[in-house]
């Protein structure tokens, strides 16, 4: 009966820290210190947690009760007195480094070729001490911080409380996140429907789609890949709303996978503007840059290896997206803010590019459409820099230039504009003349 209390207080123990844990995501700071200290207070208290379990268990099984924080040696210790339990831990452990899309093969990530070298690398006596201690003396050296990874101990924890449940352990993210997507595209509240409609029938269309892939998982990112574009509204509105719901998910392993679903695809080579690196380590946090130095926006390596992108527009906003690699995370900035333009400078027609985006473009909030009728609105001539991507794009003082640029929002209309260039500073060149509007009439037809 003692035995029975103890396995359920350490239960009880173990889940409150995952719940603790789930309710209090780290939110990253443009401080990279402060990120840091977010990570490193919920790790401490993870490997706390998974510190008592593992002791728990081994000495439940005969085992000794050593009063230290080596995670490695407790895994060697269940090996050797309940090697079930240990060889469970190392599978969830696998599962979960693939789940997480870590590299093992890169240099910071060797030691998740196993669970027993992160313990001994990131769970250790000496890490776990660092840890605590780092907001003290902040040391330059955060190798330590880069091999130690909080998705990775909130699994742990959730596979200790397998081992805690009192019988034969199998639960791991995988099979974890597949219930939370199957909740999330079969809602009962969003299929319910009386016979005979036309709901009913989509919702036979929609279940006929799930059951053509091997699991909902699959289903779900095989939408995402057509941009949740599947069927009928009905069909479209559930794997949108799928996504949703998972994305708010307080289980961090169910929102990443649904996070992951946004990857954005290789990106066009054409144009792969440079990046200017920021601190230290290096090459993992940089400005991407136009050769003319504007900056198109902030580039940053995540934990799992993907990149970050946070454009900039007026400042730098939230990440608007994820890239499997550092050149498709420099090709995006570059899709979305180089331009092709076509060029007419004193007659002759070149095809050059421009960095703008759609809402920066000629600054295209300023202009006025011409009005035939109304005197009135006419066109309003003001001075407007125009930044090329060419460093060789022939302008000088004094040229006429007709620059034509397709609007990427609303495809048959072309922005125009006339004018004299006033001046010119490397890739900077400052016109004076007016914006009108055209169509393109091979977009039109």
């Amino acid at each position: 009966m003692a035995a029975d209390i103890e396995q359920v207080t350490i239960r009880h123990s173990v889940q409150d820290v995952i719940r603790n844990l789930e309710s209090e995501p780290v939110r990253p700071d443009f401080v990279g210190q402060i990120t840091a200290v977010q990570v490193i207070d919920r790790v401490s208290r993870a490997h706390l947690s998974i510190e008592r379990a593992l002791k728990f268990i081994i000495t439940r099984a005969g085992g000794p009760l050593k009063k230290d924080h080596h995670l490695g040696d407790r895994l060697r210790e269940l090996t050797q007195v309940e090697p079930e339990s240990a060889d469970f831990l190392i599978h969830a452990f696998a599962v979960a480094v693939r789940h997480y899309r870590f590299n093992p093969n890169v240099d910071d990530a060797r030691h998740l070729k196993s669970l027993e070298s992160y313990l001994d690398v990131a769970c250790s006596h000496e890490a776990f001490r660092d840890l605590r201690y780092w907001e003290l003396h902040q040391s330059p050296d955060e190798m330590f911080l880069r091999r130690t990874y909080l998705p990775l101990h909130m699994e742990l924890l959730h596979a200790v409380m397998e081992l805690l449940r009192g019988r034969t352990p199998s639960d791991t993210v995988v099979s974890r996140v597949e219930r939370a997507v199957k909740q999330a595209m079969w809602s009962a509240a969003e299929l319910a429907n009386a016979p005979g409609t036309p709901k009913e029938d989509s919702v036979r269309v929609y279940w006929e789609w799930c059951r053509g892939f091997p699991s909902w998982s699959d289903a779900l990112t095989d939408a995402a890949r057509q941009q949740f574009i599947i069927g009928d509204d009905f069909a479209n509105g559930m794997v949108i709303g799928a996504q949703r719901v998972l994305l708010e998910s307080m289980d961090p392993a169910v929102s990443y996978f649904a996070e992951m679903l946004d990857v954005i695809p290789r990106q066009p080579r054409d144009v792969i503007p440079p990046v200017e690196w920021l601190g230290d380590p290096s090459q993992q946090r940089g400005f991407v840059n136009a050769p003319s130095g504007a900056t198109l926006g902030l580039i940053e390596r995540r934990w799992d290896g993907l990149w970050s992108i946070t454009p900039l527009q007026e400042g730098l906003v939230a990440v608007a997206a994820k890239a499997a690699t550092q050149t498709d995370a420099q090709s995006y900035l570059a899709t979305l803010f180089v331009r092709d333009a076509e060029v007419t400078v004193n007659g002759e027609r070149r095809p050059l590019r421009i960095v703008a985006n759609e809402q920066t473009l000629f600054g295209w909030n300023q202009a006025r459409f011409r009005d035939a009728d109304d005197p009135s609105t006419g066109e309003v001539a003001w001075s407007q820099e125009v930044v090329f991507w060419e460093a060789d794009h022939g302008l000088k003082s004094d040229d006429r230039v007709q620059i034509r640029v397709r609007s990427r929002h609303d495809k048959p209309l072309v922005h125009v504009f006339e004018g004299v260039v006033t001046k010119v500073e490397d890739q900077e060149v400052y016109l004076l003349g007016n914006l009108s509007y055209d169509a393109d009439e091979k977009d039109g037809e």
